[in-house]
């Protein structure tokens, strides 16, 4: 009589060729199958396992045992089981993970071109982030030491005046603006914003909160009788200040003093953490625009240039007029980009944020 056992598995069992069938590694139970004159083989495949057939003839062959010697009927074939989908290295196991080269960011698994934490493109439109590098005309990440801020891209190098030196703050440089009537600031070349038509300014800034009127930056000059290096009422310019006297962060814009100011007010003041403020310049379509941290804040429409401003003061930190104290913040990183960018490019700078991988020097 021919006897059939039945065990619980998933994948199809493999011929033995020996006394008993391969086990699997992590099978839950081995199949096993009878043939007349023959030995009982087992062959777990980390899943479903179907039975032996009985040999016929001289010599019958089991699917799930051995080989059997001796003279019979066929066996009818084991019935298969049911059962185990434990993965088995001696069944189908399922593919090796990839290895996480971006442990810190759910969406990459691989740096590309942008680096961890910055999307790709297509998320950026056609600009990827090596488009937006090539954009850069200038940037200052304050490393080093001592007053020298030095421009990675270009060669408009600057300085940290009224004795103030480079710091270092998690690993990384920044510049520690203390605020006050006197207080340090950043001093750029002459000339460095007149010079451009569709621009970007990019500032990274943790503001420590105090009087209306700070600026992130301000470029102009003012009424002064010899204006360069000195304040007054300021007389053209182009600034944000972290809250202006209706509390909002706000774009200012003036060839003629606070009477023809054209403002972009956002909708509050900058928060006192770290936080990336966007001004565009956007000559082509006739535009200014303010973002922070990515969204856009506000926008206005706007003729002017940025040639009319008479730029003998490139600040950061400083305002135009005497009566602004100077910026209460530490000042992590800023960029001048040679166009206007779009939202999808703000938004992905502001992800990548400050010293992102790509823009490496």
């Amino acid at each position: 009589m021919l006897v059939v056992a039945c065990s619980v598995y998933e994948a199809p069992s493999q011929s033995g060729d020996a006394s008993a069938g391969q086990s699997g590694n992590v099978g839950a139970d081995s199949g096993s199958g009878s043939d007349v004159g023959g030995n009982t083989g087992t062959d777990s495949v980390g899943g479903r396992s179907q039975g032996g057939s009985g040999a016929a003839g001289a010599a019958g062959t089991s699917p799930g045992g051995t080989t059997g010697a001796g003279a019979g009927t066929a066996g009818g074939p084991g019935a298969s089981g049911s059962g185990g989908d434990a993965t088995s290295q001696g069944g189908e196991g399922g593919a090796a993970s990839a290895p996480d080269n971006c442990p810190t960011d759910p969406d990459k698994l691989e740096p590309g071109a942008c680096g961890c934490g910055v999307p790709e493109a297509p998320s950026v439109a056609k600009d990827d982030c090596q488009s937006l590098k090539a954009l850069l005309i200038h940037r200052y990440d304050f490393e080093g030491s001592g007053t020298a801020v030095k421009d990675r891209v270009g060669t408009a190098h600057g300085v940290i005046a009224r004795g103030a030196t480079l710091s270092k703050l998690d690993g990384k440089g920044v510049a520690l603006l203390g605020g006050g009537d006197v207080g340090p600031y950043i001093d750029l070349p002459n000339g460095l914003v007149s010079s451009l038509t569709n621009a970007t300014f990019e500032a990274w800034v943790t503001w420590g909160g105090g009087t209306d009127w700070q600026r992130i930056f301000d470029f102009g000059d003012s009424t002064a009788v010899m204006p360069e290096n000195n304040q007054a009422n300021g007389k053209t310019y182009l600034f944000i200040t972290p809250r202006s006297g209706s509390k909002v962060v706000q774009i200012g814009y003036s060839l003629n003093s606070v009477g023809a100011e054209q403002d972009v007010p956002g909708s509050s003041a900058l928060p006192q953490t770290l936080t990336q403020v966007v001004a565009v310049v956007d000559d082509a379509n006739d535009k200014l625009l303010l973002y922070v941290d990515g969204a856009k804040a506000g926008e206005r429409a706007w003729t002017d240039s940025l040639s009319k401003l008479n730029d003998v003061n490139v600040w950061l930190g400083r305002s135009q007029y005497a009566t602004d104290s100077e910026l209460n913040a530490v000042y992590h990183e800023f960029r001048i980009y040679g166009a206007a960018l779009s939202a999808p490019q703000v938004a992905a700078m502001f992800q990548a944020g400050t010293d992102p991988t790509f823009l490496a020097y």
